[in-house]
């Protein structure tokens, strides 16, 4: 297949290239380089079944030309303002990042006539819930990523029914790893470089998430658009248990060798626009066949390793 992935210079866009190129398909990168990573794609620019362009998906022109040059089998779409943070600095950057750039790749998909799209999505849509999250459940986000990831959701429906478009909608947990450029691990470790006496952590450490490695995210995926054959199929992944940033407070500490006290800034939410605390129900996918090989607190553990070994 040839395969367009945007964010593919990305955290977890770059795995995806790697795992689709040892697959034998041939993949087409573009990336803006805001987050991404042009040292992520090195072993893939070795590979002839490769191509990276530098692109802004706002630039709906110089996208139409790249689908009009390429006969494109399907999308992997994770290009998104993925610093959630940064997107309540600006109420235009997940409107532009996030939305817009998805638009504008369905857009591009229906005058193209390409037939298949995997959207990488997320919990947040859901908001702050006691519940176990299914994938029915009510969707009231409460940060604008969220709000535009489940607008652009929305929009794949309506274009799959219009357009004849086969879709996969993966709503990612928080997702950990090496290659990662934001994110709690990268945030923490980040801190002790600057000043290894004190490590000041968001909210009152209670928050708690599932959290995923991203090489266990990456086999989801794939599993997922290979075995899942509706017309929309969508799926939460991630592991059935949660972690809390005390936790990986700790973990992060231990891996850095820093044995200091930690300062929690209080408050339940560790920024305005935080989910500070969701569950997936995540047995369509196990039904499926697919479940993570680890917990949510060895995925983290693995990745504190992994992300101080390759820094």
């Amino acid at each position: 297949m040839k395969i367009l992935v945007t964010g593919g210079a990305g955290f977890i866009g770059s795995h995806l290239v790697d795992r689709l190129l040892e697959r034998n398909n041939r993949v087409v990168c573009v990336d803006n380089f805001i987050l991404g990573r042009r040292e992520h794609l090195k072993d893939a620019m070795e590979n002839p079944n490769f191509s990276l362009h530098e692109l802004d998906l706002l630039e709906l022109d110089k996208l139409d030309e790249l689908f009009d040059q390429e006969n494109f089998d399907a999308v992997f779409h994770l290009a998104a303002n993925s610093d959630i943070r940064a997107g309540t600095e600006s109420t235009e950057r997940d409107l532009k990042l996030t939305f817009m750039t998805s638009y504008h790749v369905l857009e591009c998909m229906q005058r193209y006539d390409v037939k298949k799209i995997l959207f990488a999505s997320t919990g947040a849509i859901f908001g702050d819930r006691e519940e176990r999250l299914k994938e029915e459940s009510v969707a009231l986000p409460e940060s604008l990523y969220g709000a535009s990831k489940l607008a652009s959701e929305a929009f794949i429906y309506a274009f799959s029914g219009l357009y004849d478009i086969q879709a996969w909608i993966c709503r990612f947990p928080n997702v950990v790893g090496d290659r990662s450029t934001h994110g709690i691990i990268f945030d923490l470790l980040e801190k002790l470089d600057g000043d290894p006496a004190n490590l000041e952590v968001l909210g009152d450490g209670k928050q708690s998430k599932p959290y995923m490695y991203v090489h266990e995210l990456i086999q989801a995926l794939l599993y997922i658009f290979e075995n899942a054959d509706e017309k929309i199929n969508v799926f939460n992944i991630g592991p059935s248990d949660q972690t809390s940033v005390a936790e990986i407070a700790q973990l992060v500490l231990e891996g850095y060798g820093a044995k200091q006290e930690i300062m929690y800034t209080g408050g339940t939410q560790g920024w305005k626009g935080d989910v500070p605390r969701y569950e997936y129900d995540t047995q369509k996918l196990q039904k499926l066949g697919w479940g993570p090989p680890t917990t949510s607190f060895e995925a983290v553990r693995l990745a504190v390793r992994k992300v101080i070994e390759t820094r």
